[in-house]
Formats: C-alpha cells, structure tokens, sequence
C-alpha cells in the first residue's frame, strides 16, 4: 500500500504483529500524551491493559503505519465489532472497576449505546478506529487526513460496510467532519459521572465531549 499525495517519501502499509513494540512506543510519544481520556484521568500514564487491547488489533490486519524513511510518522490502530459491542465493553468495564482503564471502558460503551450504528445503519459489523496518532514535528501536513483516507481503503478491501470513530479531541473530530463522517452521537464529559454525581473524567481545555462518527464503505 502506498501514499499519493506531495510527499512521495511518505508510504502507508498495514501494521504487523512484529510492529507491536514500534508501534506502542510511537503512541506513548504521539498519541496518549494528548489523547483526552487518558490525559483527563490519573495517573497520567495508560494502563497496561489499554495497551494490551489496542496491540490485540494488530492480527486482523487492520491496523497502518504511515512511514517516511523507514521511520513512523502516524499510526491507526482499528478493529472489527459486532452488534453486540456495547454490551462487551460494559461488560469488561465492570470487571475492571475501579482502574483508569475500565473508567475509560465505561464512557466508550456509553457512547457504543447511544451511538447505536448497528441499527442505524442496518449492518451487523463495522471496523471501529481506536487511536491515531501523529508525529507532532509534521503535524499540519495533512498526514492525518491521508491516513483516514487509507483506513476507508483497507476497509472496503475487507468487505466492511461501516467505518466508525469515537473522537475524544475537538480535533480529530474536526477532522472527520471534513472527511465527510457522519456524526451520530456526542457525549459531554460533565455528563459522565459516579454514583456520588462526580465527574470521571475531566479533559483539559479545549475538549469538552466525545462524538462518534460514521462513514459509510
């Protein structure tokens, strides 16, 4: 798989198991640092078992490195889900009560629900990004956009009718809109709260709710 676009040093190719530990070390520096559940939970750190999840994507294949000189510049880590995802991830929230992890499994099951794509769009998969990151020194060049954009590519070869994304960050949520995704649902972080009325997860500035978003293939 390559790359069109102003910069032909630049080529994306589908991640491999082998990438697992090139690939995490990538997200530590370009994707959880910012990423705006993580940030806004302690401790600031992932927990291992977020890292584990997002690696137990890499044998579907479905997952791309974008590469300049042999180097990752931008990552997407994304993964095939049923129509029983929502009940999966509230699931393995309660399990992992009580850690950052299953805090972070509890609004994305939330938004699972609510978004309710399955039915919304009459298909029984979908392949669901998790993360993406970009190299902060090429942030600008549209690296992001090209990298969606091959995403939908691989996506269509694998036969998936629906491509989705939980946008935790303003950001990227701007970027799906002028990729043309559809926004099905949006969260406001103040609405996710513990029994006591408090809030779980507070992100900083500027991002302030989570938007699912869909793309027909």
């Amino acid at each position: 798989m390559s790359a069109a676009g102003n910069d032909d040093a630049i080529e994306i190719r589908v991640a491999a198991v082998d990438d697992g530990n090139r690939l995490m070390e990538f997200l530590h520096e370009h994707y959880y640092r910012e990423e705006p559940l993580t940030a806004g939970c302690a401790p600031p750190e992932p927990d291992e078992a977020d890292e584990k999840f997002l690696l137990s994507n890499l044998p579907h294949g479905t997952c791309l490195l974008m590469l300049q000189h042999g180097r990752i510049v931008a990552a997407a880590v994304a993964g095939p889900k049923t129509a029983d995802e929502a009940a999966h991830l509230f699931a393995e929230a309660a399990h992992l009560a009580g850690s950052k992890w299953g805090r972070i499994l509890g609004i994305l099951a939330i938004a699972e629900r609510d978004a309710n794509v399955f039915a919304r769009f009459n298909v029984d998969r979908a392949l669901h990004v998790h993360a993406i990151g970009v190299d902060a020194a090429l942030r600008g060049r549209a690296l992001g956009e090209r990298l969606m954009n091959a995403l939908a590519d691989r996506g269509r070869d694998l036969n998936y009718p629906l491509l989705t994304v939980d946008c935790t960050s303003i950001y990227s949520g701007r970027l799906m809109k002028r990729l043309g995704y559809e926004s099905v649902n949006r969260m406001p972080y103040t609405d996710y709260v513990d029994v006591a009325g408090q809030q779980l997860i507070r992100p900083p500035a500027p991002h302030e709710f989570l938007e699912t978003f869909a793309l027909r293939l």
